[in-house]
């Protein structure tokens, strides 16, 4: 029987149909199998990114922060703008200093305000502020030590010249359980390339106002980097010359110091690379973490409050200098 070329070609154009479903459906499974494992693949390296990120505020024993959420924030007065050192009052309020005039504030949380002011000393580099009970101590960024107590008056000044090598010092704190200041100062331990990634922290002892000329611990710059990448935390990145890698751009530091009263350990904030490093006393890494640069512009400032919760202030470069406050979530039992 002959066959008809009109119905052959029918056929022909239908099984060519047919072949082309077939061959969308088989492109449009796999795309759909590709897009799952990519999915999938995101999930499961997001939540090694959120267990990354516990990792570096978490403590099991203790408790822990969210540094994505803080509590809070507050716009900062325009007196305010240059904030450097600052230190807990009550719970409700905060001492802090700027870096060009010789005043104390006290700031009121609740009321966001400045409610008390204090002139200490003449313009300065002032970038360090702790109090212990009644008493403050102030550090200016040339190593001169403040000391500050009521009447407030040039007679209640103290001033002391400290022997530190470093010609950039910014972070001061209160370590209430070793009964002693701790000093971190922001610039490199010496002179000499071996020393340019090394960052030493000193210690007073305020039984008697002696400076400790050995440092407490030396912190190096490798150690964080090593302790970070073994940890798959994200470091501070910049393109290595004449080359698309990139490498890693941490400076670290110090622009603040301050002790965590519920676990002795010491946090460390680093405002030019916006990254917090925690320590314990004798300088061993327990925690580091890269903050977000959009949350943290240039944090200055860290303190705590007595219960645990924390306090970090952003200078106000290019807008209002910031206050930012995070709940110590406590790990029950």
């Amino acid at each position: 029987m002959k066959k008809n070329p009109q119905t052959m070609n029918q056929n022909k154009f239908n099984c060519i149909f047919v072949l082309l479903i077939m061959s969308k459906q088989v492109t449009f499974s796999f795309i759909i199998v590709a897009l799952s494992f990519i999915t999938v693949k995101r999930l499961q390296e997001a939540g090694v990114n959120h267990f990354q990120f516990l990792q570096s505020i978490f403590h099991k024993e203790n408790g822990w922060f969210n540094f994505k959420k803080p509590d809070f924030v507050l716009n900062l007065p325009f007196e305010l703008r240059e904030i450097s050192g600052l230190t807990d009052q009550s719970s409700n309020e905060i001492a802090c200093v700027q870096d060009e005039n010789g005043i104390l504030f006290i700031y009121n949380l609740e009321n966001d305000s400045i409610i008390h002011q204090y002139n200490f000393g003449k313009d300065g580099d002032y970038e360090g502020l702790t109090r212990v009970d009644s008493t403050y101590f102030i550090l200016r960024s040339d190593a001169t030590l403040i000391q500050l107590s009521a009447p407030w008056d040039s007679t209640s000044i103290v001033e002391t010249k400290l022997s530190i090598p470093t010609l950039d010092n910014e972070g001061l704190c209160f370590d209430e359980r070793d009964n002693r200041l701790l000093i971190a100062p922001k610039s490199k331990l010496g002179k000499g390339p071996e020393l340019k990634d090394s960052r030493a922290i000193y210690s007073i002892d305020l039984t008697t106002k002696k400076l400790n000329e050995t440092p407490l611990f030396v912190i190096n710059i490798a150690e964080i980097e090593a302790f970070a990448n073994a940890n798959n935390l994200m470091l501070p990145q910049r393109l290595q010359k004449n080359s698309n890698d990139s490498i890693s751009a941490l400076k670290f530091m110090p622009s603040s110091i301050a002790v965590h009263p519920r676990t002795d350990e010491i946090y460390i904030i680093s405002a030019v690379d916006q990254t917090l490093v925690v320590f314990d006393k004798t300088g061993k890494i327990m925690s580091y973490m890269k903050l977000d640069e959009e949350i943290f512009n240039k944090p200055e400032g860290i303190t705590f409050l007595e219960n645990g919760d924390l306090i970090i202030t952003n200078e106000g470069e290019m807008g209002a200098p910031t206050l930012l406050k995070f709940s110590w979530q406590k790990i029950e039992d």
